[in-house]
C-alpha cells in the first residue's frame, strides 16, 4: 500500500507536470478561449445595449470572431517564429565566438560547472567533453549561459492554429444566445453562460499553473464581466445620446 501510495506520487512529480509539447498546446487553448469569450462578450453586450437588435449584435459578433481569431492566429505564429528566429541568430553568434575565442568560451563553460559545483579532475572532463564537440558545445551555452533549449520552442504554424480556433469557440458563446433570442433576454442568456465558461476557463488553467481553481476561475470572470460592463455603459450612453 505505501509503495503504491510513493509511486503515484512520483509520477505526479516527473516531468509529465512540467509543460512539455501537450501543456504549450493547453496554454494555448487557454490563452484563445480566455480572449475570444472576454473580447467577444465585451463587443456583443456593448451592441446589444446600444442597438437592442438581434441581427445588428450577431452581426457585430461574428465580425468580432473572425477579425479577433485571425488577429491572435497571426500574432501566436508570428511570436513563435520569432523566438525560433532569435535562438537561430544566439546559436550562430555562439557558434562564431566558439571558433575565433575558443579558450575564451572554453573557461566560461568551466566557470558555469563550478558554480555548479565541480571541480578538479572532474571538471576538466567536463570541459573536455562539452568543447570537444561545437555543436553540443554551443548548445550548451545557449542553454546555461543564455537559458535557451530549441525543444522548448513552440512550433509556430500549430500555435497559431491553436490560438485562433480557440478563440473562435470561446468567441462564439456570447454571440450564440442573440441567434435564438432577442435583447434584453439575449443579452441575459449571454451574459450567464459566459460567466460560467470564463469561470471553468479560469479553473482549468490551474492545470498549468497550479493556483487554487476558484480563485483562477473568479479571476477569469470578473474580468470579463468588468470588459462587459464598460462596453454595456458605453452603449447604453450613446443610445441615451
Amino acid at each position: 500500500m505505501g509503495i503504491s501510495i510513493r509511486r503515484r506520487e512520483y509520477e505526479h512529480h516527473t516531468e509529465n507536470v512540467h509543460i512539455g509539447g501537450a501543456g504549450r498546446s493547453v496554454r494555448d487553448v487557454m490563452l484563445g478561449l480566455n480572449d475570444g469569450l472576454v473580447a467577444s462578450f465585451a463587443v456583443t453586450s456593448g451592441v446589444a445595449s446600444a442597438f437592442g437588435v438581434s441581427g445588428v449584435v450577431v452581426m457585430a459578433g461574428l465580425a468580432e470572431m473572425l477579425g479577433g481569431a485571425v488577429s491572435m492566429g497571426l500574432a501566436a505564429f508570428i511570436s513563435a517564429r520569432s523566438q525560433i528566429e532569435f535562438y537561430q541568430s544566439e546559436i550562430e553568434r555562439e557558434r562564431y565566438e566558439i571558433q575565433r575565442w575558443p579558450e575564451r568560451e572554453r573557461e566560461e563553460v568551466r566557470a558555469i560547472y563550478r558554480q555548479k559545483g565541480f571541480s578538479g579532475r572532474l571538471l576538466d572532463q567536463i570541459v573536455e567533453h562539452i568543447s570537444a564537440d561545437p555543436e553540443r558545445w554551443a548548445g550548451v551555452m545557449m542553454r546555461e549561459e543564455l537559458g535557451f533549449a530549441s525543444e522548448s520552442f513552440d512550433v509556430p504554424w500549430r500555435s497559431g492554429l491553436i490560438v485562433g480556433l480557440s478563440y473562435l469557440v470561446g468567441a462564439a458563446v456570447p454571440v450564440s444566445a442573440y441567434v435564438v433570442m432577442r435583447p434584453p433576454e439575449a443579452t441575459l442568456l449571454s451574459a450567464l453562460a459566459t460567466v460560467v465558461v470564463l469561470f471553468g476557463v479560469g479553473a482549468a488553467k490551474t492545470v498549468l499553473t497550479a493556483r487554487s481553481w476558484w480563485r483562477s476561475g473568479f479571476e477569469s470572470m470578473f474580468i470579463g464581466v468588468a470588459a462587459a460592463a464598460v462596453t454595456y455603459l458605453a452603449g447604453r450612453f450613446f443610445r441615451a445620446g
